[in-house]
């Protein structure tokens, strides 16, 4: 039987297609790991469209962390309820900065339904995992009776190792309102002088870090 001969431009079609595959495999074939990598380079050239078009595939495979930065960015394009979604997707792997990120819009309602409970139990959970803004927040809202923690309705000991959490990570109302609790008898606390004077200690020693980071040249000064 002889074989049919393929015409040039048949064959030409072929070796083209065969070149697009080639060509297009690494694309195809690229990681989630890899669209996240590309993501972040074009945000980071502040080229937001190419960035969304490789954190797009990365999310949709369940990468958190490009499902994280994706959100943030359609977050500020004004498409608040789109980044929920995706904040809710990450924040149910473990990403805290997802789960900060979707507390403070249930805080404000913003792309959500407002719950200050659900964004307390929200900042909570990923100052737990040592997320340090969440840490600092928590220790606001029990200084400052703030999202639903008022006397009479707060957990005490939460409350005690969410500020000792913070203070000794640097966070000075923390400090000042442990020195407080102790001196006059708060979140269940009978005053006690010793303790009152440890955490006036405290408060002094993060005022006087602060003091010499602020006194150095900012190129000196280590990053966040």
């Amino acid at each position: 039987m002889t074989p049919r001969r393929i015409s040039v431009s048949s064959r030409r079609r072929l070796a083209a297609w065969c070149v697009a595959l080639v060509l297009g495999a690494p694309q195809a074939w690229a990681s989630p790991d890899d669209d996240y990598r590309r993501g972040v380079q074009a945000y980071g050239r502040a080229d937001v469209v190419a960035a969304m078009a490789a954190l797009r595939p990365a999310a949709k495979a369940g990468h958190a962390a490009a499902q994280t930065l994706l959100a943030f960015i359609l977050d500020k394009a004004d498409f608040p309820e789109e980044a929920v979604r995706l904040y809710r997707d990450a924040a149910a792997q473990g990403d805290t900065e997802a789960m900060a990120a979707l507390a403070g819009m249930q805080l404000t309602g913003r792309g959500v339904a407002k719950d200050e409970k659900q964004a307390l139990a929200g900042f909570s959970k990923a100052a737990d995992l040592g997320h340090e803004l969440s840490i600092r927040v928590v220790a606001d809202a029990y200084l400052n009776a703030s999202m639903g923690l008022r006397p009479g309705q707060r957990d005490d000991k939460l409350a005690l190792a969410a500020l000792r959490r913070a203070a000794d990570r640097g966070h000075l109302g923390a400090a000042e309102g442990l020195a407080q609790t102790y001196r006059d008898g708060d979140f269940g606390q009978a005053a006690d002088p010793v303790q009152a004077a440890q955490w006036r200690s405290r408060a002094a020693e993060i005022r006087a870090q602060r003091a010499v980071a602020s006194s150095q040249p900012k190129s000196s000064q280590a990053k966040p």
